[in-house]
């Protein structure tokens, strides 16, 4: 997961900018991984390295802790298309999706964030779908941070393939693993979820999810060879299965005929800037599809409920912390509209597990590793909170 204040029959996955965030302050990490739209897949040599930036905007500059940069000169371009005043200094913000760079101006008329799409995330009308969604949900007074147009009024600018976006810098605070703002949080993804049930918007959504993706299992169980660790031999194996397992007892809940709506698809605390009164701005649209609420629920449950101390992962505790689960649940029930029906509620905790593994799987996939963290290490960290979820199943939905 990473920080940033910034699929019917078988389904596939795209990567999403979300997930295991509960990891990001000891891992310094983005759980974006190698892949390519709608597959999970072994890195291949193609997606290895920096991505090459704009032939005009000069030569890339060298990553830094694997974050992409923008190139020499490429900024200026960017710039050049907005209406930004006189520009008084420039930070790199190194948060979110290592494949999409990121930095901060401070100019004369105010502080904004610019941001280079990552792979997959910029077709044309996935963008027209994600602005089209904040557009929405601005109108109707959603904590979010303006998105500025460029000076023809485009939402976006497109540049040899690659797509560029301007917000208003948010400053806020960050999530202190405090009940208050975990409450605030569960509140805000339920209005967030009420504000869109019924609406559609343009273009063509994904409408995948990290549930019952037969390719993460297959991942899985590949991983021992494919990446030369014998050590995985053990545990890869039964991650798949409790994968396989949890998305069946998905299933058996019903979730194939749930209604259908947009969901955030990233929510975790690195998207969501607080203050000391509540929520000040959700971010992070890129991941937006349509899919059923409880893939969005799971998810942020799991991610604002996560335990952990310390930077060795077998010494993090298993277990979710069920004060604060029941706080973030609690208030997303307690909104209007969006309480959640006992198939949702029985559907919580394996969806956690699928998320869980998820995650987890696709960047030590890609480069075996999570983060700094070795990967048989952190994927034997992973088995046993999945396997605390799976046995307190049971009292998870009683919350």
């Amino acid at each position: 997961m990473r920080e940033e204040a910034d699929m019917h029959a078988e389904q596939t996955l795209e990567t999403q900018q979300s997930s295991v965030d509960l990891f990001a302050d000891s891992t310094g990490v983005s759980s974006s991984s190698d892949t390519v739209a709608g597959q999970v897949v072994v890195p291949s040599e193609t997606t290895a390295g920096p991505r090459t930036s704009p032939g005009e905007a000069g030569e890339a500059r060298p990553s830094v802790e694997g974050y992409d940069r923008f190139a020499t000169g490429e900024l200026a371009i960017v710039c050049s298309h907005y209406s930004l005043g006189r520009i008084h200094s420039v930070r790199e913000f190194r948060r979110g999706s290592r494949q999409a760079p990121k930095v901060v101006l401070e100019t004369s008329s105010g502080t904004v964030l610019i941001k280079r799409r990552s792979p997959g995330k910029a077709s044309a009308q996935h963008v027209a779908f994600c602005h089209a969604i904040q557009t929405h949900l601005s109108h109707r007074s959603f904590p979010l941070a303006r998105l500025l147009p460029t000076q023809t009024g485009q939402g976006a600018l497109m540049l040899d393939g690659f797509v560029y976006e301007v917000f208003d810098f948010i400053s806020g605070k960050r999530y202190d693993r405090t009940i208050p703002p975990t409450a605030e949080a569960g509140r805000a993804l339920a209005y967030f979820h009420r504000l869109l049930a019924d609406y559609a918007g343009p273009g063509s959504p994904v409408t995948g999810s990290y549930h019952g993706v037969a390719k993460v299992a297959e991942t899985l169980r590949a991983l021992p060879t494919a990446l030369r660790v014998p050590a995985m031999e053990k545990t890869t194996p039964r991650l798949a299965a409790l994968y396989e397992h949890a998305a069946v007892r998905v299933r058996e809940t019903g979730i194939a005929g749930w209604p259908r709506q947009i969901v955030h698809s990233d929510y975790h605390p690195g998207n969501v800037i607080f203050t000391d009164k509540g929520v000040r701005a959700v971010v992070d649209f890129d991941s937006a599809r349509v899919g059923p609420r409880a893939i969005d629920v799971a998810n942020g449950a799991l991610q604002f409920s996560v335990t952990r101390t310390g930077l060795d992962p077998m010494a993090w505790p298993v277990e979710l912390d069920m004060k604060r689960l029941q706080a973030f649940l609690g208030a997303y029930d307690a909104v209007e509209g969006c309480i959640l029906s006992r198939a949702e509620c029985r559907a919580l905790p394996w969806l956690m597990i699928e998320a869980l593994i998820t995650e987890a799987t696709l960047p030590i996939a890609a480069t075996g590793r999570f983060g700094q963290i070795e990967g048989s290490t952190f994927l034997r960290m992973v088995e046993r909170k999945a396997t605390w979820i799976a046995e307190a199943a049971e009292e998870l939905i009683r919350l």
